[in-house]
């Protein structure tokens, strides 16, 4: 089984515009465990605790990851978080975000993003 951290920016992108992300990513990487790190939660609580659309948006990401492991992460920025866990894990990372994916690609872990609509890897 697979596991997948799951960034904050990918799990807004599909709370935003809804697919079917997680059949996706089965035919992508088989069977998954996917995971959320403490301080992606934080980072989407915290989002959700405003007004408007984003909050909303981060509301529904919180309920998607709900279902998910939980796994703690240190004190940086969520971004070197996910890169350390997902190196350490042997993770794989579904991540919106073209730097992070990039980052992530050059240390050789699996990156699954968004294209059309779809959970692809990149």
């Amino acid at each position: 089984m697979t596991k997948v951290i799951f960034d904050s920016s990918f799990l807004m992108a599909v709370a935003e515009h809804p697919t079917n992300w997680f059949d996706d990513m089965v035919q992508e990487v088989g069977r998954l465990e996917p995971v959320a790190l403490d301080c992606v939660v934080e980072e989407l609580t915290r989002l959700s605790s405003g007004r408007g659309k984003k909050s909303k948006t981060a509301s529904v990401a919180l309920e998607i990851a709900k279902g998910f492991v939980r796994m703690q992460s240190g004190v940086a920025h969520p971004d070197e978080e996910i890169m350390s866990t997902a190196i350490s894990a042997k993770a794989a990372v579904a991540t919106a975000d073209q730097e992070l994916a990039h980052s992530l690609m050059a240390r050789r872990v699996p990156v699954i993003g968004l294209r059309s609509g779809r959970a692809v890897r990149l």
